[in-house]
């Protein structure tokens, strides 16, 4: 197995560098070109076959190595854990994996399983290598609160973080994205059902100027929130060199199912000072009655900007991961294809990243599948073709 030789992929939830291509090395004979990869669904993570292992967040750091963040209730509550790539075998289209590592150590007592805990992490990592973390904690009064720390991403690092209060008081707060937007302005965006119209998820964002030490008070984004429909699941992007990119899920107002309402839809967001957005609705069908959830997004080797979510709008009653380039998204679904099929078992909540191995240009995208309800497991994959 080897490392990885270079990083082609532009990172969510981290200030993108332009990417101009991978190199090789230099050769009088042309090499033949890289056989393509497609490597089976494979269980990431493992020791709870009864248990959750849920909403993964995913980011890649200077030396191409994959680092991944979930919640899993292995030890009574729901905690926070990590794990990192130490080697690929493109031939297998397999991945080997650091030992897990816990981050957050709630008290069963005070966070019972399966309602209060830790939920929904994001991750970033900067270009100075600082890990950044945020994510969602329930306690017994069910409030909900964005939660923060920062590391080097080492054990001890993790071991030795603060955990730092983005929002607190009688608010909801849920689904927390994590984005350093410049050196003195890291961002939490998340969705509150307590902050404006009580019980309207909107959404809200929480800056730090001071790299995650303090953070200001939320305030609303208007222009991300809709007077008719309820909007959650924020992720930005901040690209190096052009606008800013998010993506969101709208759904119908009361009475309703909250994010998992079969009229969820997928929305993109343009913004040119990440302050006002643009928006605009992807997926729709004529019943309204198409669940599509959990968006994400991701930029393939050419550099193009590309959605992707989960879905029950492909034949499959369970769920697939879609994907389609967001230049496509006026198409949709002409231009959309599947990642993930398999029929009647449940997948959501992808993560994409893109990276060269060994000479072959190749995406590795995390997720949650429910081989085996109602347990839900992250598993990967790492494949050629989009």
């Amino acid at each position: 197995m080897t490392s990885p030789l270079v990083l082609c992929g532009l990172l969510i939830g981290a200030i993108l560098p332009g990417i101009s291509g991978c190199t090789s090395k230099d050769s009088s004979e042309p090499a033949p070109p890289p056989q393509a990869v497609s490597g089976p669904a494979t269980l990431l993570t493992s020791g709870n076959p009864i248990g959750d292992d849920d909403d993964p967040a995913v980011a890649v750091d200077a030396q191409g190595r994959v680092h991944v963040v979930w919640f899993s209730d292995r030890d009574g509550t729901k905690d926070l854990y990590t794990v990192h790539s130490t080697a690929f075998d493109p031939a297998s289209g397999t991945i080997t994996w650091s030992a897990p590592v816990q981050i957050t150590h709630n008290d069963p007592g005070q966070f019972p399983n399966p309602t209060q805990g830790d939920n929904f992490p994001s991750l970033a990592i900067d270009k100075t290598g600082t890990f950044h973390l945020a994510w969602h904690r329930v306690n017994l009064i069910n409030a909900s609160h964005i939660l923060a720390m920062r590391s080097d991403g080492t054990s001890g690092g993790w071991a030795s973080a603060g955990v730092k209060d983005v929002t607190s008081g009688l608010n909801y707060d849920r689904f927390p994205h994590i984005v350093k937007f410049a050196d003195n302005d890291l961002r939490v965006y998340f969705n509150s059902s307590t902050r404006g119209t009580s019980g309207k998820n909107d959404i809200f964002v929480a800056r730090s100027t001071d790299d995650g030490n303090t953070w200001a008070a939320p305030v609303e984004v208007p222009s991300l929130n809709s007077d008719v429909e309820q909007s959650t699941f924020p992720t930005i992007v901040k690209t190096a060199n052009g606008p800013y990119l998010g993506t969101l899920v709208r759904w119908k107002l009361q009475p309703s199912s909250d994010f998992l309402d079969p009229s969820s839809d997928i929305f993109y967001a343009e913004s040119t000072d990440g302050e006002t957005w643009t928006t605009q609705q992807v997926t729709s069908d004529p019943n309204d009655t198409v669940n599509d959830l959990t968006p994400t997004l991701f930029f393939d080797h050419a550099s193009t900007a590309r959605l992707a979510w989960a879905t029950i709008g492909f034949g499959d009653p369970a769920a697939d991961i879609a994907q389609m380039k967001v230049s496509d998204r006026a198409s949709y679904p002409a231009l959309a294809s599947t990642l993930s099929s398999s029929i009647g078992t449940p997948d959501h909540s992808p993560e994409i990243v893109s990276l060269t191995v060994d000479g072959r240009q190749v995406y590795v995208m995390i997720w949650v599948r429910i081989a085996d309800p109602p347990h839900n497991q992250v598993v990967y994959r790492m494949f050629t073709d989009l």
